[in-house]
This record gives C-alpha cells, sequence and structure tokens, in this order.
C-alpha cells in the first residue's frame, strides 16, 4: 500500500465513522457500534512513521504478521483512542521484535501518533507487565488467553528507555 492508498483508506474510513454517527442520531433503537480502527490503516500508518524516523520502509505485503524488516517481526496495534478505549489484546502465541502503537484519536483531522515499544513478547520486561492486579502478561499466555491490557497502564509499568513517540504528525507529514 502506497501513501496515497492509505490516505483514500483513512478518508473512506471516516466517512464510515461519520455515517454511524448519523444514522445513529436517526436510530431510535439499536445504535450501530463503532467501527473498529481498521489494522490496515494502523499497520501502513506505523510502516509510513517507521520510514519518517528510520528511512528505511518496513514490509507490509508479507505472508504472516504485520510489518517485517530485515527479518524482525513488527507488530502493530492500533485504536481511535488509544488512551482512553478498551484496552488491546494479543494473541497468547503472537510473536514480535518490537511492538507500534497507532492513537487515532484525531483521524478526522488525518493527525496520528505513533508509539514505538523497544521490546518482543520474549523480553523479560514485557512478559512481567501485569495484566491485572496478579496476573503477568505470560502467565496469561501460558494459560492459552488473550493478555489484555489498557496502553496508558502497560506505559506505566515501561521504563522510559523502552519506548518513545516516533511520530506525531499529519498523514501528509509521512509523504
Amino acid at each position: 500500500m502506497n501513501i496515497d492508498q492509505l490516505i483514500r483508506a483513512i478518508r473512506i474510513y471516516n466517512e464510515t465513522i461519520l455515517f454511524e454517527q448519523g444514522m445513529n442520531k436517526e436510530l431510535t433503537g439499536k445504535k450501530i457500534r463503532r467501527t473498529n480502527f481498521p489494522s490496515h490503516i494502523s499497520e501502513n500508518i506505523a510502516k509510513f512513521a517507521y520510514k519518517h524516523k528510520y528511512g528505511d520502509l518496513p514490509n507490509w505485503d508479507i505472508p504472516k504478521g504485520d510489518l517485517e524488516l530485515n527479518g524482525q517481526a513488527l507488530e502493530v496495534k492500533g485504536s481511535i483512542n488509544l488512551l482512553a478505549e478498551g484496552p488491546p489484546t494479543f494473541g497468547p502465541k503472537e510473536g514480535w521484535n518490537r511492538i507500534y502503537f497507532v492513537d487515532g484519536e484525531r483521524t478526522f483531522e488525518e493527525v496520528y501518533t505513533v508509539y514505538e515499544i523497544r521490546l518482543s513478547n520474549t523480553d523479560d520486561d514485557w512478559k512481567n507487565i501485569l495484566v491485572n492486579k496478579t496476573t503477568t502478561y505470560q502467565e496469561r499466555c501460558d494459560e492459552g488467553k488473550r493478555p489484555r491490557i489498557n496502553f496508558t497502564k502497560l506505559l506505566a509499568q515501561l521504563d522510559d528507555s523502552h519506548y518513545e513517540i516516533i511520530f506525531s504528525g499529519s498523514i501528509e507529514d509521512l509523504r
């Protein structure tokens, strides 16, 4: 997916959200649940943000996973409101070398923030993240269950050296 295709996808997604909001005002009973932030959008925003920051373009056109660069698996999670909404979920056997979180809270302005966490799912600092008061990420995986954790609570458990914002701005800035 090139940047022009990504921008078209973002605009269609934004139109869908606006349609759902408008339709919900007309409906008197059951409402339409807002469409989730599509993975093809968050993954490609992360791809271009990575290129913007580091100069290398990860590959999205791969048979398995989100992104790949030089044999490294890059996982991407996205949300239309990453800091306030429900927790990202992880497959118990999902693996990566680095993970990226895309906040699309300002999607109608086509403004995004991309966080890079420089930990793999096998690093002790990641495996020991508490997903609730008593259970770690790894313990939840060992149970065969999907770990879930609010992004803000995740960041609070990480040393500042493990993460940074690699991009915050307009999608047009990624051209």
